[in-house]
């Protein structure tokens, strides 16, 4: 694990690694923390930890760039990809929102709610404004189970099938909404959930 911080932090790559490891667990839950929590949990390596920050933003810079361009669909194995590695390895739920066109075309994505590790509350007002201040025609929701599980709960389904009917009453097209583990994900349009 030190040969890969080494670019980063130099001979104390060793030190960094192994404190890193120990209080995240695993290489993907180091990339998966946010700056200061990475800078709070290994102090003295700020600068190491902002240049793994900095490696970091490049690779979602290169996997937006995948996405520009492409019309969005649920069960595109590239977009799968980019959410897991957005949303996929957080420990607490989080609901993400790619922004498309009225031809399904990407427009953008962001992050929109976060909450605990089983629970995310969502404001449906905030998530319409959005779509409409951006001139979206149609997105596609997607959030995260930490527990790996990649199955929608009861409580999901109900609030995926209220979504669609409120934005599509605003000609708002909800093209899916997947559940994102680390490995895996499962789409509610392929599912015959939409």
């Amino acid at each position: 694990m030190a040969e890969l911080f080494a670019p980063f932090a130099g001979e104390s790559a060793g030190d960094l690694a192994e404190r890193l490891i120990e209080r995240f667990g695993s290489l993907r839950q180091v990339l998966a923390a946010p700056l200061p929590q990475l800078c709070a949990a290994v102090p003295g390596h700020e600068a190491a930890l902002r240049a793994i920050a900095g490696a970091r933003a490049l690779v979602e810079a290169a996997l937006d760039e995948e996405l520009a361009g492409t019309r969005v669909d649920g069960s595109d194995p590239r977009l799968h990809r980019y959410l897991r590695g957005r949303i996929g390895l957080a420990t607490e739920e989080r609901l993400y929102v790619v922004w498309c066109d009225a031809a399904h075309g990407y427009l953008c994505d962001e992050p929109f709610a976060s909450g605990s590790a089983g629970r995310i509350e969502a404001r449906m007002r905030p998530l319409v404004e959005r779509g409409l201040a951006l001139g979206a025609r149609a997105f596609l929701l997607a959030h995260n189970h930490p527990s790996g599980d990649c199955r929608p709960s009861a409580e999901d389904l109900a609030a995926t099938q209220r979504i669609a009917a409120l934005v599509g009453a605003l000609e708002l097209d909800l093209i899916d909404h997947l559940v994102v583990t680390r490995r895996r994900v499962y789409s509610m349009r392929a599912a015959g959930c939409l």
